[in-house]
């Protein structure tokens, strides 16, 4: 019994229902048999009433060939009814197993009724049952053509038992037309079977091509789906989950252009964080990442619907604000924006208090410059901070001097050959003790015809803001690096980068990269660095000066004491040297609480195993209070200052004995 439901289950074909391509043949299969299955049952209704009428005439319809008769008509009043249904994979294949069955069960019946025929009449009623079934068995195999399993059934069930009847025939010529009627089917069967081959082989060619498509379609869907990830990404402070710097650029692009055809204003806000440093500095890195994304949610609500807030920098921020319409509200909203910052932050059970800067500027249709804008919020956001913590200005016209200055520098700064007119002067680094030359400093200095002296605290944060800092830096560490290889090579080269080189991926291989072309040991350059540059992406700036430090950099942490370095870039990231800032030095240094300060910095350092340099040595008093704590290095104006290169060299090539009296001297 499993045997015959085996057979039976393999001549409908049941495996074509497991994969994708057999689903496609399937269905196709079924499509085909709409059409063709009604041209079938009429092909066998045609030539069953041929050999009814040809062998009993009209009479005797109602005789047990007539129920044979009702079932062809049924079945072709049923496939017409239902020529243009879908069905899923299942029905059809229980579809092709009843029409497998009643093809048999037809071809049966039909031959049965052939043979009793045969038996009841004469020769000329047989030569009709041969003729109308041997038409009826070519005709409706090709009807099933299309299914292979049922199309076998009229030669085999109907046309074969046909043949056989010819060729037991006496006479010759019947058993001749009996041999070419079995080539003929012979023949039948193998048209069908390439008519299946080459059927399966379209099918699965086309389902070949749909699945291409498909799966060129989903990959088109998730390279968008991919490429609009990598762009939320690009554009989205990994920190905040607020926009970053390049989005909002972007978008206040984008919204200023707007303003020409909606002639409605709206506000740009520049928040700089007061008192976040010592936060940072004291608790470390996720206590400080934790105030910066409870910044970020209070000034999203502080910009309410339709703003847009960005994190901008370490402890920077950038508002749109829709619905300011003047400088008055401009001013409310900066306010809003200020007193939410100086509520207090609850962070692992801590209250930190810190407060926020805003400047402000107005964005009005006929006044629709990006760049405009920006610096006119520097220039309020700079008016804030003189205002003391938690100030708020907006932009007006009695700013306009800083900010055309600005704008002249920003201008000088996009000239290429404004570059040549940036040079380098070099401060000495000198052993306290002995007064031994240890490293120069390279200090930029640019003199601009129109500008005059413009220091470097003035054109370096533009030049960031600009994107021309990393060219003009190249240059700077070229010339420097060339200036170096006619010093001693005990003689290092104190260089600084800008937060921008520190946090570009790749930075430290391009530093590399110039130190070589200009024929510089790595073993030295002496990279400065500040926690506000660190602040902007630490990870990036640490693999940047790891890939330095192994290539035979040392990396001194500068400014240190000065607010802007914290001891937690101490546990975090290795460093060869410590630099000690100026306000340190500067206080009197007879008072008591001085002298503590600056020991307990020294001390410290010294604990940590890391050198010191005092910078901004002025004094005698305060050359002899280092001398006698322990600081092991320094610079400042009392012991040399900034040399052009020429002069640099011949301190250089002097083993220092000039250097060495003149701080006697002194």
């Amino acid at each position: 019994m499993g045997k015959l439901k085996a057979w039976l289950a393999g001549l409908a074909d049941v495996g074509e229902a497991d994969t994708l391509t057999g689903r496609s043949i399937l269905e196709e299969r079924y499509r085909a048999l709409q059409r063709q299955i009604p041209l079938l049952y009429a092909i066998a209704l045609a030539n069953f009433m041929g050999l009814h009428l040809a062998t009993t005439g009209f009479t005797s319809f109602l005789s047990p060939s007539s129920l044979l008769a009702l079932l062809i008509v049924a079945r072709l009043i049923y496939w017409v009814r239902n020529r243009r249904r879908t069905l899923p994979p299942e029905r059809i294949l229980r579809e092709l197993k009843r029409t497998f069955f009643f093809a048999l069960a037809f071809c049966v019946g039909f031959v049965a009724w052939g043979i009793y025929l045969s038996l009841a009449g004469g020769p000329e009623t047989k030569a009709y049952v041969i003729l109308f079934a041997s038409m009826a068995s070519i005709g409706c195999a090709y009807g099933l053509s299309s299914f292979p399993s049922a199309a076998r059934l009229p030669i085999v069930v109907l046309g074969i038992p046909m043949v056989l009847m010819l060729l037991t025939e006496p006479d010759p010529v019947l058993v001749t037309i009996g041999f070419s009627l079995c080539v003929i089917l012979l023949i039948t069967l193998r048209l069908l079977g390439i008519h299946n081959e080459n059927f399966t082989q379209l099918v699965e060619s086309r389902a070949g091509i749909a699945a291409e498509r498909e799966r060129a379609r989903r990959a088109e869907k998730t390279a968008k789906a991919e490429k609009a990830k990598a762009r939320i990404v690009a554009d989205t402070d990994p920190l905040t989950r607020l926009a970053n710097r390049r989005a909002f650029l972007r978008t206040l692009g984008r919204e200023a252009g707007s303003l020409r055809r909606s002639g409605l204003s709206f506000a740009l806000a520049m928040v700089d964080l007061d008192g976040f440093k010592p936060i940072n500095d004291t608790f470390g890195h996720a206590t400080g990442d934790s105030v910066l994304m409870e910044v970020g949610a209070r000034l999203a609500t502080a910009g309410g619907a339709g703003a847009l807030v960005a994190r901008t920098g370490g402890d920077e921020f950038a508002l749109l604000l829709r619905g300011c319409e003047d400088r008055d509200s401009a001013a409310l909203a900066g306010r809003k924006i200020c007193d939410l910052l100086s509520q207090p932050f609850t962070i692992d059970g801590r209250e930190f208090r810190i407060s926020g800067s805003c400047g402000l500027t107005m964005l009005a249709p006929g006044d629709c410059s990006v760049t405009r804008a920006l610096i006119r919020g520097d220039t309020a956001l700079y008016r804030a901070k003189q205002q003391g913590r938690a100030g708020v200005a907006v932009f007006s016209s009695d700013m306009e001097e800083i900010q055309q200055r600005r704008i002249r520098i920003e201008e000088a700064l996009r000239r290429i050959e404004t570059r040549g007119t940036i040079g380098l002067q070099f401060q000495p680094i000198v052993e306290l003790s002995s007064g031994r030359l240890r490293a120069f400093e390279a200090l930029a200095r640019w003199h601009d015809e129109a500008l005059g002296d413009v220091s470097p605290a003035e054109f370096i944060p533009i030049a960031e803001q600009i994107g021309v800092i990393a060219g003009i830096s190249d240059d700077l560490l070229a010339a420097a690096a060339r200036e170096a290889c006619n010093w001693p090579d005990s003689v290092r080269l104190s260089f600084n980068l800008s937060a921008v080189q520190l946090c570009t991926v790749g930075s430290a291989a391009r530093i590399l990269y110039i130190l070589a072309g200009n024929g510089m040991s790595p073993d030295r350059l002496q990279i400065e660095v500040t926690e506000t540059a660190l602040l902007v992406d630490f990870h990036v700036a640490r693999d940047n000066l790891d890939d330095l430090r192994r290539a035979g950099a040392r990396i001194v942490l500068d400014d240190f004491g000065a607010g802007h370095a914290s001891i937690s870039y101490l546990r975090e990231m290795q460093f060869d040297g410590i630099k000690l800032d100026g306000s340190l030095i500067a206080p009197p240094s007879d008072t008591v609480r001085g002298r503590r300060l600056l020991k307990g910095v020294l001390d410290l350092c010294a604990s940590l195993g890391l050198p010191c340099v005092a910078e901004h040595i002025e004094t005698r008093p305060q050359l002899a209070l280092l001398g006698e704590l322990g600081c092991r290095d320094g610079q400042g104006f009392l012991l040399s200052p900034p040399l052009d290169a020429e002069a640099a060299a011949t301190l250089a090539a002097s083993s220092v004995t000039e250097l060495k009296s003149n701080t006697r001297a002194a």
